[in-house]
């Protein structure tokens, strides 16, 4: 396959070869289809991946899992991202998000309690930052935690918690102090069950990855122990800021899969579909568009190595270099989707090719993870402005 990463290493070919096979059985167009229309998560797909030891993946050895690396991880998203944004997301999400967050800030029990189920289970680990009032600053939360004797009381919303009612535990940042340092101190990471007295969750309805649910969390007097307190109680920031590079290294893999999908669509479709008595990749305009997501494709994904390389060798670069893959390949995601559609046409525009499921999907990868205006300012910020 041309859109093939051709750099593998025969391990790596192996991750893709295996995660190609589940795929094929389990992610037909029709489940997909159905996913899509009815905003449902797929459980079965998830299940199947943690059955095989994928959810392991993402967990250290020590604690049950097969501790893969960066650059292995990233083989995994693009791969499934490639046949389902959604469950390419799910997967990110749900379990290598939080275990990379439990490990590195976990305490032994807390480490000893979560990556073992992650990984042997799946167990779902939600994150929850962003609040109404604060957006992409996110650092400017006011949901509160007091202490009474060996609790926290919490109270406040979050909103925009990807797979929060499906969640197992909810990573939560909350202000536990004053924040009399600046808005990033006093800040603190709680788990938070989502099924404790005063907790509610709410589904957003969206356009997009429709299967993985977006929500708001409501906490009116939950209370947590303080056992559950993840890191630093007021560094919580601290603790939160050094994952950074590897979110934003994994969105833009995610990014570089689904557009992958999307050029084999396309050039699937440009190769059979005949127009004026021609197939439709014979015409410069179509052939034209093709080429320039085969381009964006390739690009991003290089961009996306660059991360890796720097990521696994603890450089200090990393940071923007992630910053600068998530931009593009966002943003390459993105402008090929609004090409495909041209691509397609008519049938563009309708549910009966997958086509209109990337432009829905697709703007998604420009807002979760850190905007793209916000990537802008950390790349800016790299370069010495005083943004």
């Amino acid at each position: 396959m041309l859109t093939a990463d051709p750099l593998l290493t025969t391990e790596q070919r192996d991750i893709a070869a295996a995660l190609d096979e589940l795929c094929d059985r389990m992610l037909t167009a029709d489940y997909l289809t159905r996913a899509d229309r009815e905003a449902r998560y797929p459980s079965e797909v998830m299940a199947a991946l943690a059955e095989a030891g994928w959810a392991g993946a993402c967990v250290p050895v020590d604690c049950g899992g097969s501790g893969a690396s960066p650059a292995e991880l990233v083989v995994v998203l693009e791969t499934l991202a490639r046949r389902s944004l959604t469950v390419g997301q799910a997967f990110f999400s749900m379990w290598l998000l939080g275990s990379e967050a439990i490990d590195r800030l976990g305490t032994a029990e807390q480490r000893a309690d979560w990556l073992p189920r992650i990984a042997r289970s799946g167990a779902n680990v939600a994150f929850a930052l962003t609040e109404p009032g604060s957006g992409s600053d996110a650092a400017a939360l006011i949901t509160r935690a007091t202490r009474d004797r060996d609790d926290f009381v919490l109270e406040g919303q979050k909103v925009f918690i990807t797979g929060a009612a499906i969640a197992d535990t909810i990573i939560t940042a909350v202000r536990t102090s004053s924040g009399e340092g600046g808005k990033q101190s006093g800040i603190t990471t709680v788990m938070v069950d989502p099924t404790a007295p005063g907790v509610e969750i709410r589904k957003l309805d969206k356009m997009g990855i429709r299967g993985l649910d977006l929500c708001e969390v409501f906490l009116q007097g939950a209370r947590v122990p303080a056992s559950a307190v993840l890191g630093e109680a007021d560094r919580g920031w601290q603790g939160l800021t050094p994952g950074l590079a590897l979110e934003r290294m994994y969105l833009a893999a995610l990014c570089v899969g689904a557009l992958r999908g999307l050029v084999e669509e396309c050039s699937a479709h440009a190769l059979t579909r005949t127009s004026f008595g021609r197939p439709l990749a014979s015409h410069q305009l179509v052939a034209d568009k093709l080429v320039e997501m085969r381009v964006a494709l390739d690009t991003a994904r290089a961009t996306v190595k660059q991360v890796v390389a720097l990521v696994e060798a603890d450089h200090p670069t990393a940071v923007a270099a992630a910053s600068v893959a998530k931009l593009h390949a966002s943003r390459a995601y993105v402008s090929a989707c609004r090409e495909a559609v041209q691509v397609f046409g008519g049938y563009g525009f309708t549910d009966e090719y997958p086509v209109s499921r990337h432009y829905r999907d697709c703007k998604y990868l420009e807002i979760g993870g850190g905007s793209s205006e916000i990537q802008k300012i950390v790349i800016g910020r790299s370069m010495g402005f005083r943004l």
